[in-house]
C-alpha cells in the first residue's frame, strides 16, 4: 500500500472516531506536528506530540477547540514512503462560535507499514483571529 492510501485510510479512521484503529497505524516514535512543532499558549493545536499517545492528544485538542466542519481534500501526491494531500475546510472555534475557513496541506510519511510523521498546515492567523 502506497502511501496516499495509507494516509486515506488513517484519515478514515480519524474521521468515523476510531482511534483505536487510527493508533494501530502509528509508530511509537511519529511525530504528530500542528503548523509548527514549537508549543505556544495561544495555540494548544502547536507543538510537536509523539507516537500512539501523542496522536490521541493532538486530535483530542482538536476536538476540544473545533467543531468540525466541510472538509474538501482537492488534490494528493505521493510514492511508496510520502504524501501530501491538500485542500480546503471550514470549522467553527467551539468557544466564540467564530467560523474558522483555511487552506490546508498535510505531510505523511509510512516507514515499515506504520505512520512516523503527521504534520498539518493551515491558516494559523485565520485560527487566532476565531478564537478571539
Amino acid at each position: 500500500m502506497d502511501a496516499i492510501a495509507q494516509t486515506e485510510a488513517f484519515l478514515g479512521h480519524i474521521f468515523t472516531g476510531d482511534m483505536a484503529a487510527a493508533q494501530a497505524m502509528i509508530a511509537p516514535e511519529a511525530r504528530f506536528i500542528g503548523a509548527r512543532p514549537e508549543p505556544a499558549a495561544e495555540n494548544p493545536l502547536f507543538g510537536t506530540f509523539i507516537g500512539p499517545e501523542g496522536a490521541a492528544a493532538f486530535f483530542g485538542r482538536f476536538g476540544a477547540l473545533l467543531e468540525p466542519g466541510g472538509f474538501e481534500i482537492e488534490g494528493r501526491i505521493g510514492d511508496a514512503a510520502g504524501a501530501c494531500f491538500y485542500g480546503r475546510f471550514r470549522h467553527t472555534v467551539r468557544a466564540t462560535a467564530k467560523p474558522f475557513p483555511s487552506d490546508w496541506a498535510l505531510v505523511t510519511r509510512f516507514e515499515g507499514g506504520k505512520l512516523v510523521l503527521y504534520h498539518f498546515y493551515e491558516d494559523t492567523a485565520a485560527l487566532i483571529s476565531a478564537m478571539a
